[in-house]
């Protein structure tokens, strides 16, 4: 039983090995996030002075958002690719459960594939980041170097790995959990279900966005608020919440604004109706490139202020290059960002293929259909960038309020640091999208015989 349960819920290996990928980038992007820490904290004080403990916990809260957000999307791209797989697979999981295979058999059998995934792709990422200082410039390396091949760096990668792996099991544990509890049945069910409606989901996301919001106006006004800093991570914490769950309704309200030049074409008009059809799905592509723009617009900004306090001081060249490294995390994590939008798009594709058989019994060429499938994707990225710039600019504006009631540095856009990672990050996933874009469409199977009679 436990040998059938494995070959029928097991994904295939393109796709398995695609995913063990992202997680050895996602391995090597914190890996040098805790690097940097131990290499801060091994090395001495960031700065000296007054605005030293404020510099050193603003550094590390930075590094370590980047690695938690790094986690966090590597989680939504596994449960995205996990879901995918196993709804196709929804008829066997329904003939395995009417055969006497119990739900935690099934469960476990998913998770031992999500486990081998997260240990192959953590083992590669950990390779991969024994090279990583030599890609870099000398200055940046040296922010590494004294600390990369310490017992401090060994702690960072095993950091780095087992926050791989936890966040593959957690994301791979909802999707295994509605398989694995589907009725029993000798019938393949449906691979995909109409979308309920989200009217109580956006009301909710709603109400968490305008606390968050409100939170966030009154801790960058409130100069005299007590434990102002704690606030801010609480309303930076709802704010980002209920934009996640209102998500699929504020990407589907987005599109129908700026996707108003996409009514030119045909394939711009079926890509518009497709994402006000399947708001979750647009929402599944505009997660990653959400946060990673927040990630960028609040982290650059901040990163900025505290470098100039750090120019100001007497302070060691290290301490320095540690934070110049900051803007090369930012560019991993944005194209990180990029592979996990095209991972939604595959995944997305793949459960519509009798949708694209369909389309191409009609008369859609592969060009036009490769056009719709990109367009969706841009509308959904664009989306997810507007949304991401104006979370991340409101709070690196409240950040930069409390740094600067403490006495380091001013609120300033380093427009050319917010740009080029973004820019990156939208062509590694134009990059990658091609591949599901590009992919041939099934044809539609005749279902009877050349006599007529059924097939």
């Amino acid at each position: 039983m436990i040998r059938a349960a494995w070959r029928g819920v097991r994904m295939r290996p393109g796709p398995a090995l695609l995913l063990a990928v992202v997680v050895a980038a996602a391995t090597v992007i914190m890996v040098g996030a805790f690097a940097l820490v131990a290499a801060d904290r091994g090395g001495g004080s960031v700065v000296s002075g007054q605005a030293d403990p404020l510099a050193r916990g603003g550094t590390h809260a930075l590094v370590l958002g980047l690695g938690g957000l790094t986690g966090l999307m590597l989680a939504l791209i596994v449960a995205e690719a996990f879901s995918t797989s196993l709804r196709r697979r929804a008829g066997v999981f329904a003939l395995l459960r009417a055969t006497g295979a119990s739900t935690s058999l099934l469960v476990d059998t998913v998770l031992l594939q999500a486990v081998v995934i997260g240990l192959l792709g953590s083992a590669l990422g950990l390779l991969a980041s024994i090279g990583a200082p030599r890609l870099l410039t000398a200055e940046l390396a040296s922010a590494l170097n004294p600390t990369w091949d310490s017992g401090e760096a060994l702690m960072a990668r095993e950091l780095a790995a087992g926050t791989a792996l936890l966040a593959t099991l957690v994301g791979t544990l909802p999707p295994a959990l509605r398989a694995a509890t589907a009725p029993p049945g000798t019938t393949p069910a449906a691979p995909s279900k109409p979308q309920q409606p989200l009217s109580a989901r956006g009301v909710i996301g709603a109400v968490l966005l305008v606390v968050g919001a409100f939170g966030s106006v009154v801790v960058w006004r409130a100069d005299a608020l007590t434990h102002r800093v704690g606030v801010l991570w609480a309303a930076a914490g709802v704010l980002l919440v209920g934009l996640l769950i209102a998500l699929p309704q504020a990407v589907r309200a987005l599109v129908a604004v700026l996707g108003l030049p996409a009514r030119l074409g045909s394939s711009g008009r079926l890509a518009l109706r497709q994402v006000a059809a399947t708001p979750r799905s647009a929402a599944a592509i505009a997660v990653a490139p959400l946060l990673a723009t927040a990630a960028v617009c609040a982290g650059a900004p901040l990163a900025v202020s505290l470098r100039a306090t750090v120019a100001d001081q007497a302070v060691p060249e290290q301490a320095a290059a540690q934070l110049d490294a900051l803007p090369a995390l930012l560019i991993c994590v944005s194209a990180l960002a990029g592979l996990c939008a095209a991972g939604a798009l595959a995944a997305s594709a793949a459960e519509r293929t009798g949708e694209s058989a369909l389309m191409r019994a009609v008369g859609q060429s592969r060009g036009q259909r490769a056009a719709q499938l990109l367009c969706e994707f841009t509308l959904a990225c664009v989306a997810g960038l507007v949304l991401g710039a104006a979370t991340g600019l409101l709070l690196a504006g409240v950040g930069g309020a409390v740094l600067a009631d403490q006495g380091i540095g001013g609120f300033a856009i380093p427009w050319r640091q917010l740009l080029l990672p973004l820019a990156i990050g939208c062509g590694v996933g134009v990059l990658s999208a091609l591949a599901p874009v590009l992919e041939p469409a099934p044809r539609v199977v005749s279902t009877t015989e050349p006599d007529g009679a059924p097939a």
